[in-house]
């Protein structure tokens, strides 16, 4: 089910669905919008979702925009197009554009939402390639984490990293669990975003955390994926 594409024809179609919807169904279908956009775990926003999509289904035409979305392939929550399914950031950011609707407010795209998720990933601190060979580090490492910005300069997320300088070896399994060097700004994403099972972005809980309750949250999210 395309919920992700789905959510977002609902921001869009917002005052077509409320016209064709009784004041009841509406109230229900707004109520259900504002629990999805007050959660803060993904796993539960998720079975809202879900919940929102088979009411809807029901109550509208089978070629309405978002009945035909929800049959559109299964989607991967990414902060952009580009097979970046285990960014939790973009996941609880779809809510932008439904949290809008509610109070009236002007409409996030969903390519806005796309480019916002990936400039804050941009912006965390990280590292540039003399730093990792300053540090005795390989650039090409491929169990790091390497970001492009939009020139396509490369550049590593700080929190990989030890003090002196090396990869924290909890890093490196995780990064491998989220397939890192294929998808590196989901696995960015997963450890820089809120974790409602952790309480908080998993970057900031490394030695906080036993690594074990790190490692079952990540193998967590990619059966989720």
């Amino acid at each position: 089910m395309g919920l992700r594409g789905a959510l977002t024809v609902l921001a869009e179609q917002w005052d077509d669905i409320h016209d064709r919807l009784s004041a009841q169904e509406f109230a229900k279908l707004s109520s259900l919008v504002d629990e999805f956009v007050r959660e803060g775990d993904r796993a539960i926003a998720e079975e809202i979702a879900e919940d929102l999509a088979d009411r809807l289904r029901k109550q509208l035409p089978h070629d309405h925009p978002f009945v035909e979305a929800l049959s559109g392939p299964v989607e991967r929550w990414a902060p952009t197009p580009a097979r970046r399914a285990k960014d939790l950031a973009a996941w609880l950011r779809l809510a932008d554009p439904l949290r809008a609707r509610l109070v009236g407010g002007p409409v996030t795209t969903a390519d806005e939402v796309d480019r916002a998720a990936v400039s804050e990933l941009l912006a965390a601190p990280a590292l540039r390639a003399d730093e990792l060979t300053a540090n005795g580090q390989d650039p090409e490492d491929p169990g790091l984490i390497r970001l492009e910005d939009a020139d396509g300069s490369p550049c590593w997320p700080a929190f990989q990293f030890a003090g002196d300088g090396s990869p924290l070896p909890i890093v490196l399994s995780i990064n491998q669990i989220l397939e890192a060097a294929d998808d590196p700004f989901g696995a960015a994403g997963w450890w820089l975003g809120d974790n409602g099972r952790l309480g908080g972005a998993p970057a900031r809980l490394i030695g906080r955390l036993p690594d074990e309750r790190l490692l079952a949250a990540a193998r967590a999210e990619t059966r989720e994926a």
